[in-house]
């Protein structure tokens, strides 16, 4: 048997070593790309407002560092009271969120529940419909059950999403029947199923699709402007949206802000830093759910 020479063990070193460089170049060229936005608009909230206006910022703050938009919008009340609405949308939005889809995904994951097959076809078939083209028959609904302008609107139109219950679905059938069959010869209920068996070994399913639900209340607002007149219940991206994209920027956040050393650009920078950091900071903790959740519903045991 032939065994390699020392020249082709480091040609086959060197050959690793390039390999290893070109991927760990293209994985620091992918993460500058993504972080690319992000580190724009951190830099804009503090660069001087005339290098913001001509465009020159870029990876560092341009000019002296000014932190005058930051101070603009804390001072603003709205914000801070949006903060809180955001905050609690998304705690109880959440909360709402999963307990309506473990609630439909379990008896829907059991080939004994009458009507079994009905319910499934019925959730995949929503999957079909788009929220938006319903606006005005949901609108209408809200209405006709008192909940326009009141924070119960928010918190359960959309209680549960269908491709989540789906995915639920889908992990719980991966469970052993032999555990289900077990504890029902125990005297168990499906309810004690349900919470003392299922849901304590379905801790990352149950932390991945909350974090996605989590995003998605965070980030809402097209509902909350249908459904919610009262500013003092807005969310923190509709009252952003309100600021900036209505350009009232310089009248409502600050009646001074033609005389300071900032300008609404610098503002608006500063107010996507605020929506978007606590999201930027709680991911990374959350992130190791979904590595066992990645495949969440893909193989059936």
């Amino acid at each position: 048997m032939t065994r390699p020479s020392g020249r082709n063990t480091k040609s086959v070193l060197k050959l690793d070593h390039l390999w290893t460089a070109l991927i760990l170049i293209l994985i620091i060229t992918v993460c500058i790309i993504m972080l690319y936005p992000f580190l724009i608009t951190l830099s804009a909230s503090v660069s001087d407002p005339d290098s913001v206006i001509r465009n020159q910022v870029t990876f560092f703050p341009k000019g002296p560092l000014s932190f005058e938009g930051y101070r603009v919008l804390f001072n603003n009340e709205r914000i801070w009271r949006g903060y809180a609405n955001t905050i609690f949308y998304t705690i109880a939005g959440t909360m709402v969120n999963l307990a309506l889809t473990v609630l439909a995904a379990y008896p829907m994951s059991r080939s004994g529940f009458n009507g079994y097959r009905f319910i499934n076809i019925f959730v995949a078939l929503t999957m079909f419909i788009s929220a938006t083209g319903m606006m005005i028959p949901l609108y209408l609904v809200v209405r006709g059950l008192k909940l326009l302008d009141t924070r119960l609107a928010i918190l359960i139109v959309f209680g549960a999403f269908p491709y989540y219950i789906i995915l639920l679905r889908s992990f719980f059938q991966q469970m052993p029947e032999q555990m289900f069959e077990a504890a029902r010869l125990d005297g168990a209920s499906e309810f004690t199923i349900l919470l003392k068996i299922v849901l304590p070994l379905s801790g990352a399913a149950l932390a991945t699709i909350g974090l996605y639900y989590g995003i998605n209340r965070w980030n809402g607002y097209f509902w909350a402007m249908i459904f919610l007149r009262d500013g003092s219940k807005h969310p923190l991206q509709v009252v952003l949206r309100e600021l900036i994209v209505l350009a009232q920027m310089g009248e409502e956040i600050d009646a001074s802000l033609n005389r300071s050393n900032t300008n609404a650009e610098v503002i608006k920078y500063g107010a996507i830093v605020l929506a978007t950091l606590p999201i930027a900071v709680i991911y990374p903790f959350i992130q190791k759910y979904f590595v066992k959740g990645a495949t969440l519903g893909s193989v059936k045991g």
